[in-house]
């Protein structure tokens, strides 16, 4: 669902800085008024509003260079996007051949973990446009409405016309309607999901933040199609991308071997395992991967195989060797 919404007008970067400037003049003169002025060891209240009046335009200049900042990469991206997706597919080729070539080794290399660090970004239409939207078409803040499309004069706009020209419907507005809350959120707060809807960010986190919690809900998914991490990864706080990833390594593994500290209980990943013998990396207990219990010397009583295999040594008078057994 797409929101028509009223233009506003956007402070160009270069006026910015040259109100900057001047602001920043007239703090200079007001210091030079201030100094000398007042006891020793005192802050008057002009000394007080001075200095809250350089912190502020401290402040502001770095909003403005962090904006530049955004504004150059957004640009950079866009205009690079074949590039880059190209690039992505070729590391994403690689990192398969690498697991495949693992597995054929015999080491093992979880399905989520390769599909996580591994999976490119799809520089699409959409995704452009949210850049777009994010650090072209202006900021909401206290009530003001973000500028609803990109400028057609804009250096967004004149960088992607290549791109751009290859659209048939391209997007018209900087809104949609979130799916799981129903409000109307900006774009770039907003993702589309596999299914074709869109979540905002308070929305897909709280849905990836459950998945990680309850099993029954893993993976997230929207109209029974899995939405991948890779492409909602920038909507998520560190925490819960780092949390999730944990968790998809755990949920993903059929045989799972959780620490014998009751205390504890923390789940063990494959890499802290060696044979029959898992290491917690939260206390470093060792647990038994077959009985699950503390390990222990000797063969494990819960390992059929092995039981099997003696009951058959006694049956034929065979003995084990004394060295390795």
């Amino acid at each position: 669902m797409e929101i028509e919404a009223p233009r506003s007008l956007e402070l160009d970067d270069a006026t910015a800085t040259l109100i900057l400037q001047l602001q920043s003049g007239d703090l200079e003169e007001l210091l030079g008024v201030n100094k000398g002025k007042g006891r020793d060891g005192e802050v008057s209240d002009a000394d007080l509003a001075v200095a809250t009046y350089q912190q502020e335009l401290q402040t502001r200049n770095t909003i403005l260079a962090d904006r530049c900042m955004g504004r150059s990469l957004t640009r950079a991206v866009i205009s690079d996007a074949a590039l880059l997706n190209e690039s992505f597919a070729e590391e994403h080729a690689a990192a398969r051949d690498r697991a495949l070539a693992q597995s054929l080794a015999g080491i093992n290399a979880p399905s989520a973990a390769l599909e996580q660090s591994t999976a490119a970004y799809d520089l699409d239409d959409g995704f452009l446009a949210r850049l777009a939207a994010l650090y072209k078409s202006g900021w909401e803040n206290e009530g003001d409405v973000l500028e609803d499309t990109v400028r057609s004069d804009s250096p967004v706009a004149a960088e992607s016309s290549a791109w751009a020209a290859s659209r048939q419907n391209p997007a018209t507005t900087s809104y949609r309607h979130c799916t799981a809350c129903d409000l109307t959120k900006p774009l770039f707060d907003v993702c589309q999901t596999p299914c074709g809807h869109f979540f905002c960010q308070e929305c897909i986190q709280t849905l990836f933040e459950l998945s990680a919690t309850d099993e029954t809900l893993f993976p997230p998914r929207c109209c029974r199609e899995k939405i991948p991490l890779q492409s909602v990864k920038i909507y998520l706080s560190s925490a819960v991308v780092k949390n999730f990833e944990e968790k998809s390594i755990e949920f993903e593994t059929s045989d799972r071997t959780y620490c014998s500290r009751p205390a504890c209980s923390s789940f063990i990943a494959g890499a802290n395992i060696s044979g029959e013998q898992a290491m917690c990396r939260e206390c470093g207990t060792q647990t038994c991967t077959i009985c699950k219990n503390n390990a222990h010397d000797g063969d494990c009583p819960e390992d059929l195989a092995i039981q099997q295999v003696l009951e058959t040594a006694r049956e034929n008078g065979w003995q084990r060797c004394y060295n390795c057994h």
